[in-house]
């Protein structure tokens, strides 16, 4: 998952560094300031390695349910708070999703991207599954993530996150684990599916002529990452598709809810295949 074509996501809180931000008059220099009670607050003091401890714990919480594995939440400055962000995302959607296999999750070198999903076999089957592995940068900047997803966003190369930036792109990779669970089946069909749709409910008839412009006009609703080089991207359509709807719902545009229900469907039909729904 990237923030640009070309390179890679995330975004920040516009605040001021400490002591960075605008002088009161009473900070003006030689000012008299007034007297106070309140004592200046003290840095929190950890021992070395809680943090790398307290997120690897999350880690192995994270295993003992689901059993995925787990790697680099230990590394020396990991983000705790995108790596909660992480977990509760995987553990929600496999709370609405049961069948999906996910294998891993690592912290890593993703080449630009915040995240990627590579697809890979469950062990001794043939049944799909997934790994996912975050940006190891973006995990130890969760300023610079903030700053590149809120970028991203108002430049409509990602739709609006109603939640946070390490949340929404596991999301979003979780989408690429129902494309391969339902063995890429809705990739083929992605953008005949969006036309059919069109046709069926903005112009049954077929009153307008050619609706291939209309219905491109509508598609282009869809998230600019859901596109490459002015054509339409069916694996990543899909994927923000599903985020789109997951995160934001009711909200969601209509293209986004039809790509989603799609790949939904697809799934659902490889796992009814193996027994399990």
């Amino acid at each position: 998952m990237r923030t640009t074509d070309e390179s890679s996501a995330a975004r920040v809180a516009a605040t001021f560094p400490d002591g960075q931000g605008p002088r009161s008059s009473l900070e003006s220099p030689g000012a008299v300031l007034p007297q106070t009670d309140v004592k200046p607050k003290l840095p929190v003091r950890r021992r070395p390695g809680e943090i790398e401890r307290l997120n690897a714990q999350i880690g192995k919480e994270l295993t003992d349910r689901h059993g995925i594995e787990v790697y680099g939440f230990d590394m020396p400055g990991v983000d705790t708070g995108t790596v909660r962000e992480i977990v509760t995302a995987l553990d929600e959607m496999l709370a609405k999703y049961p069948h999906t296999r996910i294998l891993s999750v690592d912290l890593g070198d993703v080449e630009g991207d915040i995240a990627r999903a590579l697809e890979d076999r469950a062990p001794h089957t043939d049944l799909k599954a997934t790994r996912i592995t975050f940006s190891a940068k973006y995990a130890t900047d969760p300023e610079l993530l903030s700053k590149d997803v809120t970028e991203a966003v108002e430049r409509k190369h990602f739709f609006q996150r109603s939640q946070g930036p390490a949340y929404s792109a596991i999301v979003h990779e979780f989408g690429h684990a129902l494309t391969y669970a339902g063995r890429s089946a809705a990739v083929d069909r992605a953008d005949s599916h969006l036309f059919e749709h069109y046709l069926r409910t903005h112009d049954p008839e077929n009153l307008g002529g050619d609706i291939s412009e209309p219905c491109r006009i509508w598609r282009d609703q869809l998230s600019g990452y859901s596109f490459w080089k002015g054509g339409f991207h069916p694996i990543e359509a899909l994927a923000e598709a599903f985020a789109d709807v997951e995160l934001n719902g009711e909200h969601a545009s209509e293209p986004a809810r039809v790509l989603r229900n799609l790949l939904v469907e697809t799934a659902e039909s490889e796992w009814r295949k193996e027994g399990l729904i």
